[in-house]
């Protein structure tokens, strides 16, 4: 995903949100259960890798759309989470995602990036690609919407 003018600008209320996102990311199980590790942390965007898994496709050994959805909504809430006061919490409201092709490749990087921060609600935007041998191609889209959660 191209950075834009606007995450440059994005400066995070806590200053500790690096460890404080890696320690939130985990405590997050189904990261574990399928293999995805945190590989950057920046003000507004998260990387997350993912390794080609066999238990994780489909009938035709594409990766499976639900884990694409999976590590696109977590670099979206990272990236939102990034930006949250030390106090909160982040909450998926609402995701789109867009299966732009089939999900094949040796590894994955999906890539969060907050377009609009606010006091409660964030809007961010992931992109899935699939890499091979030197290639890499965008397989999916998803947009989300996030809630910073007090108390």
């Amino acid at each position: 995903m191209t950075r834009n003018d606007v995450t440059n600008q994005f400066e995070p209320s806590d200053p500790d949100f690096a460890a404080r996102v890696k320690q939130s990311f985990s405590e997050q199980a189904i990261m574990h259960t399928i293999g995805a590790v945190l590989v950057g942390v920046e003000p507004g965007r998260v990387q997350i890798e993912l390794p080609y898994q066999q238990g994780l496709t489909q009938q035709d050994g594409f990766i499976h759309a639900g884990v694409s959805a999976t590590i696109m909504d977590s670099a979206c809430g990272y990236a939102a989470f990034s930006l949250m006061p030390s106090s909160a919490r982040v909450l998926t409201i609402e995701f789109k995602t867009n299966l732009l092709a089939p999900a094949a490749g040796d590894s994955f990087c999906a890539v969060g990036e907050v377009r609009k921060p606010g006091r409660s609600l964030f809007f961010a935007e992931a992109e899935l690609h699939a890499r091979r041998d030197d290639s890499d191609k965008l397989v999916a889209t998803m947009t989300a919407t996030l809630m910073a959660v007090q108390g």
